[in-house]
């Protein structure tokens, strides 16, 4: 016989027997279960009301087969058609042929219907080892009477003291009854700050008012402005929604940080040679690109071989603005010196590297103070020489005596 078809003979077997053995596994005979939703009977001829947004009880009873195995492993569990992921499972006692059970379990209506009433399917299910079984139930939902929803509240959740920052808010009527003279608030109770928006009349659903545009949703936007004064830290928001016959509140988080401060220190300029005892003066420049005023506290660093002072300690840089401060710099010997400036705000800390190069010594030092002794010395001897010269010519020449010739 072909191998081929002995190998394809045994797969049919194999797929036959694992179809049987599921389909086997699949039936599970608890009889016919009776089911109640908030203690009414759910059945083909009972309609049993809820309201959209609600948890009820659900309650199972039934009877194991007389001539059914035990089952083990048992899992019973219900949910609302298209909220499966949401559905509420229980693990079971062990099933014995001929007794009966009751299984209690809680299910919650969707909330969001697109309609102020809908038909909606239960399912129960219960597992276990020896099979399964499931069935399905019909619930008629209604939205309450009023009821007003968030959709959307979209806000930054960080602000600086004194900015205004929008809070944009999508809220849609999700109860049965038209929403009349609907407004929003949007306040920080801490700060004390609050803002309102007039969000008209909001109706069930599209259309269903005097005019065909009337609609079930709206979307506007609040700007609502921190204090100059506020403090950093955490404070809660509360968004509102009401008219005179509901409200709905939702608390988003809100953290106030520090004043926006963006800016950078330059070094002009960064490095210069100069004699050693000479005085050189470098420049710091501040520059405050940020939306706030900045105060910088200036604090030179370097070695004992440089002698460091700043014409300011303090600067003030309003925003947008810059400042300049002049770094003088002494040189105490010869040597190439690294030294810095940490320009220091409430926000972050700036630092300005420079260099001095110190070659030989300026008539400042000690080389200065010879200089001048020798220029005095020079001084000295220079006023002797005049006084002697003057002495020299102002002194007369001594009479010499004449003797004329005698003729005897």
């Amino acid at each position: 016989m072909n191998n081929k078809f002995i190998l394809g003979f045994l797969v049919a077997v194999l797929a036959t027997a694992l179809v049987a053995n599921l389909a086997i596994a699949a039936e599970l005979d608890v009889g016919t279960p009776t089911v109640s939703v908030d203690d009414m009977s759910v059945g083909t001829t009972h309609n049993v009301s809820v309201v959209a947004g609600e948890t009820y009880p659900v309650e199972v009873r039934f009877t194991m087969s007389a001539t059914a195995d035990e089952a083990s492993d048992v899992e019973i569990s219900a949910w609302i058609q298209g909220e499966r992921n949401d559905r509420v499972d229980i693990e079971f006692e062990d099933l014995l042929p001929g007794q009966r059970y009751v299984a209690r379990l809680s299910v919650t209506i969707p909330e969001d219907l697109d309609e102020t009433e809908e038909q909606l399917t239960l399912y129960l299910r219960i597992e276990s080892d020896e099979g399964n079984w499931e069935d399905e139930y019909t619930l008629y939902a209604q939205r309450q009477s009023d009821n007003l929803e968030f959709l959307l509240i979209d806000m930054d959740d960080e602000a600086r003291a004194g900015e205004t920052i929008p809070v944009t808010v999508v809220l849609k009527n999700m109860g049965r009854q038209d929403a009349e003279d609907t407004f929003v608030t949007v306040k920080v109770p801490e700060l004390g700050i609050s803002r309102s928006a007039y969000f008209e009349d909001l109706f069930p659903v599209d259309g269903t008012g005097d005019d065909d545009d009337d609609e079930d949703a709206r979307e506007k936007r609040i700007f609502l402005t921190i204090p100059e004064s506020a403090d950093v830290g955490s404070y809660e928001v509360e968004v509102t929604a009401y008219t005179d016959e509901t409200e709905s509140t939702v608390v988003k988080a809100l953290e106030v940080i520090d004043a926006m401060v963006e800016g950078n220190v330059i070094a002009s300029p960064s490095s210069q040679t100069f004699a050693v005892g000479e005085e050189v003066v470098y420049e710091l420049v501040l520059v405050n690109s940020g939306e706030e005023i900045t105060v910088y506290n200036l604090v030179p660093q370097g070695s004992d071989a440089l002698s460091i002072s700043l014409s300011n300690s303090f600067v003030t840089v309003p925003s947008g603005s810059s400042r300049t401060v002049d770094v003088y710099v002494k040189a105490n010997r010869e040597g190439t010196f690294n030294f810095a400036v940490d320009a220091t705000s409430d926000s972050f800390t700036e630092t300005a590297q420079y260099s001095a190069t110190a070659e030989g010594r300026s008539f400042g030092g000690v080389a200065g103070n010879n200089v001048v002794a020798l220029t005095i010395v020079l001084a000295i001897v220079f006023i002797v020489l005049v006084i002697i010269l003057a002495v020299l010519l102002t002194r007369k020449p001594e009479r010499t005596e004449e003797f004329g010739e005698s003729y005897y």
